[in-house]
């Protein structure tokens, strides 16, 4: 008997700090971070060195960070196509769930050779907007 009870005291014990581990962590005294104008978007990425090849996916990895009530979705935007072609939605993603901090990895393939400039623009809830910075680059 003594052992069955040090056992279920060793177990009492680990289910303890278990829940004192589990409590400690959701609790957060940290301030949320500051976000001027209650949302941020940024570029995670810099432009290639080189011309890409037709045809080659190329990701966009990018940060949106927005206040309560969080992020709505973000949006991969070409400002200038090859074709002359101005300010093109290229996809739309929204987080699988309410959150105020979303990684994006938004791909796409460019198929035209010539000159590409892209931004990201990141959406809260309330419908304010924040773009990136642009990047521009060649496909042969």
């Amino acid at each position: 008997m003594p052992t069955k009870r040090r056992a279920w005291g060793y177990f009492g014990s680990i289910v303890i700090v278990l829940f004192a581990t589990i409590v400690t962590a959701c609790s957060s005294n940290e301030a949320p971070p500051d976000i001027p104008d209650g949302i941020r978007t940024q570029l995670l990425v810099k432009a290639p060195d080189t011309s890409l090849p037709s045809g080659t996916p190329l990701t966009v990895r990018s940060l949106t960070e927005a206040n309560s009530p969080g992020v709505s979705h973000v949006e991969l935007h070409a400002i200038q196509l090859p074709s002359g072609e101005q300010d093109v939605l290229l996809r739309s993603d929204a987080p699988p769930f309410d959150q105020t901090t979303f990684t994006t990895m938004q791909e796409f393939t460019p198929i035209q050779p010539g000159h590409y400039v892209i931004k990201v623009v990141g959406f809260n809830k309330l419908g304010q907007k924040a773009e990136s910075a642009y990047i521009s680059f060649d496909v042969e």
